[in-house]
């Protein structure tokens, strides 16, 4: 009985991941963080911006790759809430080629920007725009906002309000917009198999 159930398990792991996988794992994912999807992706307006540790940074500087772009300022209490979590989700995932942008809008604290970035060891991108002209371009109305652009440059989500970044629910839904969602998917199928049988499926080495 228990090999048969097994069968079973593994049959409709098959069956969902033959899916489209696309339009299966975002809603979900983005659903359990909170992560608004457009009606419709259209590209992320591009933008050349300082970044903190020199030279400028630009948009299309991580093209194929999946960007979490964080607007966020040193006075925003709910920033700072979220940017531990920035750093560790940065360290999980930037080999498999998750970026993150975080744009700062301060005005005239640029010291205090990079004071702060370096006490809590932030390793991931910092940009400036003082002038808040990227804000506008991405309609920013209160902070933190977040935008989650996949590897062809458009905009599969948002995000208004702190977040648990390193959770595996955000983990999972940046990795949805990765090679399809496949590895993502398979992630969640597999814990949700697990939760309703009590089967565990042996680990991808």
């Amino acid at each position: 009985m228990k090999i048969q159930k097994r069968l079973k398990v593994l049959a409709l792991v098959l069956l969902l991941l033959m899916l489209p996988i696309q339009g299966m794992a975002n809603p979900l994912l983005f659903e359990r963080m909170g992560i608004v999807a457009p009606k419709e992706s259209k590209p992320a307006p591009e933008f050349s911006l300082k970044n903190i540790r020199g030279g400028t940074t630009q948009l299309s500087d991580f093209k194929g790759k999946i960007v979490l772009i964080n607007f966020w300022a040193t006075w925003c209490a709910a920033c700072i809430e979220e940017m531990a979590s920035m750093q560790n989700l940065y360290g999980s995932l930037q080999k498999q080629g998750v970026e993150i942008v975080a744009i700062s809008i301060d005005r005239w604290n640029e010291d205090r920007i990079i004071e702060y970035a370096d006490k809590n060891k932030l390793s991931f991108h910092i940009l400036r725009d003082p002038d808040q002209i990227v804000r506008k371009q991405y309609y920013v109305m209160g902070l933190p906002t977040s935008y989650l652009i996949d590897g062809e440059g458009k905009i599969r989500g948002y995000a208004s309000g702190a977040r648990s970044w390193d959770s595996s629910a955000s983990q999972n839904a940046l990795l949805s917009l990765k090679d399809g969602g496949a590895l993502a998917a398979a992630g969640l199928i597999t814990e949700k198999l697990t939760m309703h049988t009590g089967v565990h499926l042996p680990a991808k080495n």
